[in-house]
């Protein structure tokens, strides 16, 4: 009976906004050395009295609420990639409402402000000097994690290479006296630090190669 009334809205009565979420990418996070995180456009749903759903936006909602997600598409720009000024933890709420209304969206773009920008900021310009600290912090942590990571690795093999130069040196001695040693092997690598021992096995080799000498009275002529 009513093919020809206007279709009734999924959400009718209920609260209805678009807006853009974030959520933080943990592998350019971590690449980053600082949270940083993706803008995805999402739709608000709340009935009054009742908890709010969140999720993205699908075809039907832009269809079904054509002129909010207009007023949304007028307000929002593209997406920048960087550490929205909302998931700082060193921004207050009032001071991010002012730089955002500046067009400040992100730290990074705070972070190269302009000196012409800086004094239209006034008082708020010492978030730019604070995000400049907390960029470079956050290299900073990450070039020292990288710094100790390849350090790591660097020993690692330094000391592989030790425990085989110490594997070929025992074969060697059992080869020419008969001597299993395959107990002790083990235990020497673990327990020696590797500048001893790494100056015992030159030090032995360099013995093992000296002429052995004779034992007993020289020959009469």
């Amino acid at each position: 009976m009513n093919n020809g009334g206007q279709r009734k809205k999924r959400y009718a009565g209920a609260n209805v906004k678009f807006f853009n979420a974030y959520n933080e990418n943990e592998r350019k996070s971590i690449e980053a050395g600082r949270p940083i995180f993706d803008e995805i456009p999402s739709i608000s749903i709340q009935w009054p009295g009742h908890d709010e759903t969140v999720r993205r936006i699908e075809p039907q909602d832009m269809q079904e609420y054509p002129e909010a997600y207009a007023k949304f598409k007028t307000g929002s720009e593209t997406v920048v990639d960087g550490t929205p000024l909302a998931e700082w933890p060193l921004m207050s709420g009032s001071a991010m409402r002012e730089l955002q209304y500046l067009g400040f969206k992100t730290v990074e773009q705070l972070s190269v402000a302009t000196d012409e920008a800086k004094r239209k900021l006034g008082p708020l310009s010492k978030f730019v000097t604070l995000a400049k600290e907390w960029l470079a912090a956050a290299k900073s942590d990450q070039s020292e994690v990288v710094k100790l990571k390849q350090l790591l690795e660097r020993e690692t093999r330094r000391r592989e290479q030790l425990e085989h130069k110490l594997e070929l040196f025992m074969q060697r001695i059992e080869a020419s006296e008969g001597t299993d040693l395959r107990g002790v092997r083990r235990t020497i690598a673990q327990d020696i630090p590797d500048e001893a021992l790494e100056e015992g096995i030159i030090e032995a080799e360099d013995e093992a190669l000296e002429e052995p000498k004779r034992r007993g009275r020289p020959k009469k002529t």
